[in-house]
């Protein structure tokens, strides 16, 4: 719940510095700088492979979210098929002509770690994306291409670096034409939104901060379309790990064809929703219009909504501005919440049970 001093915090510089304790604000002022770095890391890989027919990256949480962001923005650019893998099995198309792709920014990931053993038993082609830990030494020992970046902040705030690095990686493959211009375009457009949303800009000028002070107390679901889908996911896993706070998103033209329905009932927690609607002028028409129908939609059922425009130059440009405000919104939602954004707690004990059941089960 929100307390006495949250009404001034998000214009206290000094408040909010104490509040975050793992520099999270600074992270995500980072994230366009860590995309170029991310971006150069992997052009610096020799891939001495032949083009892949496919190409699967592994991954969990942070780590996998770069993987989607790539996908979502060049994905009718990649000449071959490209999965993003979230779990420990690594399915049977995964094969010798696959490219696989092993993102951890930890390199401790228990389930990448798990496909990555699998990947190699099959022969597969692999590059690794981490900071480091196991993955790093198993990298180094089967003499992989292995892309490194520096062990600073959460996973979730090496996003930068690893969309940059997987964007390089499917470029030197060979599966995705892509340029530096592109690049220095699409972090141009992530360090005007910095500007934008940053901490020393007011509330009163500031629409990142005018938007958690609307989301305060609310079920937030998050919706987009088409390159705006992956952003999407991105703000709802940043509202729930920065900002403590229930969220789900929502990918469109799917959601009109179901969750609008849901607006209907419980009409007792209406007022305790928030619909946010990602756009730019760069969506599909149809999606345009199915965005617009939702918002209506929740004016019709008094359900608090708005709707978010991206800006920038080509989709990275758009999606990069996106993830930028989405990142900073969960931040100053933390702060109206009296919450630190960088502690994970509950994640950090699901982790540790596993380890025990681990333990007891090797007993």
């Amino acid at each position: 719940m929100t307390t006495a001093g949250s009404a001034n915090i998000l214009d206290d510089a000094a408040a909010m510095a104490r509040a975050d304790s793992g520099d999270m604000l600074g992270h995500v002022a980072e994230l366009p700088s860590r995309l170029a770095e991310g971006w150069r890391i992997s052009r610096e890989l020799e891939l001495p492979w032949e083009p892949p027919r496919s190409v699967a990256v592994l991954g969990m949480g942070g780590s996998a979210i770069g993987a989607e962001l790539v996908k979502g923005i060049w994905g009718d650019r990649i000449s071959v098929p490209m999965e993003v893998l979230r779990g420990s099995e690594l399915p049977a198309w995964v094969g010798p002509d696959t490219l696989v792709i092993a993102s951890s920014k930890s390199g401790t990931t228990e389930e990448t770690l798990r496909q990555l053993e699998a990947a190699l038993t099959r022969r597969c082609p692999v590059v690794c994306v981490t900071a480091g830990g196991a993955m790093g030494n198993v990298a180094r020992a089967a003499k992989l291409p292995l892309a490194t970046f520096p062990d600073r902040g959460s996973p979730r705030a090496a996003v930068g670096w690893s969309m940059g690095a997987i964007a390089g990686i499917l470029e030197r493959a060979g599966v995705l034409a892509l340029d530096e211009a592109e690049i220095e375009a699409g972090v141009a457009a992530g360090w005007a939104m910095v500007e934008r949303c940053a901490a020393a800009v007011p509330t009163s000028e500031n629409p990142a901060k005018q938007l958690a002070w609307s989301l305060v107390d609310r079920f937030v679901i998050v919706g987009g379309a088409g390159f705006l889908a992956p952003v999407a996911r991105r703000w709802k896993t940043q509202l729930n790990e920065n900002g403590k706070a229930t969220a789900v998103f929502e990918e469109l033209p799917e959601a009109t064809h179901n969750t609008v329905v849901g607006f209907e009932q419980p009409e007792s927690q209406r007022d305790h929703l928030a619909l946010v609607l990602l756009r730019s002028e760069l969506d599909n028409p149809r999606d345009t219009l199915r965005a617009q129908l939702m918002g209506d939609l929740a004016e019709t059922g008094h359900i608090w909504h708005t709707f978010v425009e991206t800006s920038g130059e080509g989709r990275l440009g758009h999606a990069l501005a996106g993830v930028v405000m989405g990142d900073l919104t969960s931040v100053y939602l933390a702060f109206m919440y009296a919450m630190d954004p960088t502690p994970i707690d509950v994640i950090s004990h699901i982790k540790e049970q596993l380890a025990l059941a681990d333990q007891a089960g090797s007993e």
